[in-house]
């Protein structure tokens, strides 16, 4: 079968360089870090405080992301290898490969038809994780409970109207390497149908364990959508996740579906000076790929002063003020509220210790304040053969 793929590859290769003339190259070089000091109101010395990557430890000073990219694109082939550190790999990474954010190369196989293969940032969701790509620095509940990465292939078609469609196999939902013997499927398709306004919708669909999914069906879906008018940026997402599970003594899809949303306004004083303001809801009451810890005193088997409750609703709003200076960089002030009316304790117990477990549960509320200062760079270099 492998020796067939790769007859069928190199013959596509062929077709895509006999409709080039002149192959032309553009080879790369990026770098971006995301410093922060952050503080959380009701949190216990310095540890890591449930539901975030950004800004992720009370009271401290650290590094959201620190990141270096290479990447190479041609008239028939391109890749890109980008390496990462700080909080938000830390957090959101697992396994071997944590250091890697994406490595995959692809090759051209007719005219706007790519084939990628190898390691790439998720497909799907509203927001990216990395502050510099959002409005805002810190991400929704929506975003870091939603996929960050992915291994597999992409099939990936830009249309002269301006539409994108790329289909996924993958290993699985925020994997690198399988964890049982069945792929999961995705979908994305963006257009943009003017300068002012574009939209896209995102899904994967398959067999996964996840959340309290044991190798249970998992469809997850995004959609969102971009407008700009004058100075105002509006972005509006919304994520609908779906669960089966089959094994065990029932059968049956999970009653509440997973749904997240968000609403950002972005407001440009002027050319280095923004305001910013977004609403948030985010609702697991099945635990499909999230679960709320209650704060316990004293500890168990694992040395740990937390304990899994269940699912969740959580409200959030987030105020923020940003001044670029230029359009490499950024220093950002941020206020987020999150609410949560079913959480188990709205103080933590006498005699908890955050770090017996490394970790603050939420309380029914909590106020994050956090300054983010961030710097980036691009350079290409541009050649023909």
């Amino acid at each position: 079968m492998n020796k067939y793929l790769t007859i069928v590859l190199a013959v596509l290769t062929q077709i895509a360089i006999a409709q080039d003339g002149k192959d032309t190259a553009e080879l790369s070089f990026g770098a971006y870090a995301d410093g922060y000091y952050s503080y959380y109101s009701n949190a216990k010395e310095v540890a890591y405080q449930q539901h975030d990557a950004i800004g992720a430890y009370h009271n401290n000073f650290g590094l959201n992301i620190a990141q270096i990219t290479g990447a190479y694109h041609s008239n028939r082939l391109r890749g890109v290898l980008t390496m990462h550190a700080g909080d938000i790999p830390a957090i959101a990474w697992s396994g071997t490969y944590r250091g890697l954010q994406e490595a995959n190369a692809g090759v051209r196989l007719a005219k706007g038809l790519w084939l990628d293969m190898g390691f790439f940032k998720t497909h799907v969701g509203t927001e990216s994780f990395l502050p510099k790509d959002n409005h805002m620095s810190i991400i929704t509940l929506g975003t870091f409970y939603g996929p960050f990465y992915q291994s597999g292939a992409r099939l990936s078609y830009d249309t002269e109207s301006e539409w994108h469609i790329e289909l996924h196999a993958i290993n699985g939902y925020n994997l690198h390497i399988d964890n049982n013997d069945f792929k999961t499927f995705g979908l994305l398709v963006s257009h943009d149908f003017t300068d002012h306004f574009g939209m896209s919708y995102s899904s994967m669909a398959g067999q996964e364990n996840v959340g309290i999914l044991n190798d249970g069906y998992l469809i997850y879906q995004n959609g969102f959508a971009n407008w700009t008018y004058d100075r105002i940026d509006v972005q509006l997402g919304l994520d609908v996740a779906f669960a089966y599970q089959w094994k065990g003594p029932f059968s049956s899809w999970l009653g509440d579906p997973l749904i997240a949303a968000l609403t950002t306004v972005k407001y440009h004083i002027n050319e280095q000076f923004a305001a910013s303001l977004r609403g948030e809801i985010f609702s697991d009451e099945n635990s499909i790929n999230s679960r709320q810890l209650a704060p316990v005193y004293g500890t168990n088997t694992q040395n740990s002063s937390v304990s899994a409750t269940g699912g969740m609703t959580i409200y959030g709003g987030t105020l923020g003020f940003e001044y670029a200076p230029n359009e490499n960089g950024f220093l950002r002030v941020e206020s987020r509220m999150l609410y949560d009316p079913q959480a188990a304790s709205t103080v933590y117990p006498t005699g908890f210790s955050a770090r017996q477990a490394g970790v603050n549960p939420m309380l029914n509320g909590r106020t994050q304040v956090i300054a983010t200062a961030g710097f980036y760079f691009d350079k290409s270099f541009k050649f023909a053969r």
